[in-house]
């Protein structure tokens, strides 16, 4: 850290990126591939491979915000990100699962799927489509995050103004 500014180089954060969007698109696949399997719907698969795929999301959905300090088009995948469901708590529901079954979640009133009476931990099968949490199309997500993927692999952004200036005051410090 140097003058207070916190400085993760771009490359290694949309390597890092890049990493966890893929990381995601393979816990996509794995449930597509398996989710019409009777063993599938038996659940414990299941729950492992929905539990890992929100870890991930939430890794990816961390990095795309470090993006955000410094290029114009991360905000718009994290409002993306956001319209379809609150990434972090997925993240935090599943993590922290213990807790929000003894009522000592952190947002413990959004931890009952009411449109299936049921824990936002528990994924659904629904005329053969895949929801995280009864609520996220996989389907859906797997499209928007082909394109996150894309836009990181191909590494064309647009610089915030902030994050020029942030890069000129560091140029201009001595290195010792």
């Amino acid at each position: 850290m140097r003058n207070n500014y916190e400085i993760i180089p771009l490359a290694l954060i949309c390597v890092k990126g890049q990493w966890w969007s893929r990381a995601v698109l393979y816990q996509i696949d794995r449930i597509n591939t398996n989710k019409d399997s009777k063993e599938y719907l038996d659940q414990v698969q299941r729950i492992a491979d929905d539990h890992f795929l929100k870890v991930a999301l939430y890794k990816l959905y961390q990095w795309l915000k470090e993006l955000d300090k410094y290029v114009e088009e991360a905000k718009e995948y994290l409002d993306e990100l956001n319209k379809i469901y609150n990434i972090k708590l997925l993240r935090d529901a599943s993590e922290h699962e213990i807790e929000y079954y003894k009522n000592k979640g952190n947002k413990q009133n959004k931890f009952i799927n009411s449109d299936f009476n049921q824990s936002i931990n528990l994924p659904l099968i629904i005329d053969g489509v895949y929801y995280i949490s009864g609520k996220v199309n996989i389907s859906d997500l797997e499209v928007l995050i082909k394109k996150i993927n894309e836009s990181l692999e191909k590494f064309q952004f647009t610089a915030k103004f902030e994050s020029i200036s942030l890069l000129n005051d560091l140029l201009k410090e001595n290195i010792v």
